[in-house]
């Protein structure tokens, strides 16, 4: 019995980190003597060891991807302290600056009457008692208010303008 359990640990370690002398780690089975002694292992133990193959190189893609979708993401931000307060600015509304000024219908930021006007308009529209719709009624408010926001950020600054990331 002991034998066998040692086998087995050692079929798990070479399975997990790999055999020096077999290129393939499905091969291993044909040298362990417990998986011939149990009908139907060597079949289970093949599935066992490709399906966490096809996991694990999935997984792997998977992060990758992640990784590089999140360099693009901080690239398009602007990079360093501007970029990571773009981020931190659409992270807290929920859109970007050009996605509240397509909402708001307005080209410039600095122009206030237009903004409120059209917010005014679209909130007023978008009035669930009217028969509006009260996610798009929340749309408004929210690129109100990032507008708003980077109105104050401009403010604050000192700059006449809020720089935006070029796309």
């Amino acid at each position: 019995m002991k034998i066998q359990t040692l086998k087995l640990h050692g079929f798990f370690f070479l399975a997990w980190f790999g055999c020096p002398s077999e290129s393939n780690p499905r091969r291993i089975f044909h040298n362990i003597s417990f998986v011939q002694q149990i009908p139907g292992m060597k079949p289970l133990l093949e599935l066992i060891i490709g399906g966490a193959q096809i996991v694990g190189r999935a997984f792997t893609r998977a992060v990758r991807e992640e990784f590089r979708t999140s360099q693009q993401a901080a690239e398009r931000a602007g990079g360093g302290r501007q970029g990571a307060r773009r981020v931190a600015n659409d992270s807290i509304t929920g859109m970007t600056l050009q996605e509240a000024k397509q909402i708001l219908n307005v080209t410039e930021p600095h122009d206030i009457e237009t903004i409120e006007k059209n917010y005014k308009h679209l909130f007023e529209v978008n009035d669930k008692a009217k028969g509006g719709s009260l996610y798009l009624q929340s749309k408004v408010y929210r690129a109100k208010e990032r507008i708003d926001m980077e109105l104050q950020k401009s403010e604050q600054s000192g700059s006449s303008e809020p720089k935006e990331p070029k796309t």
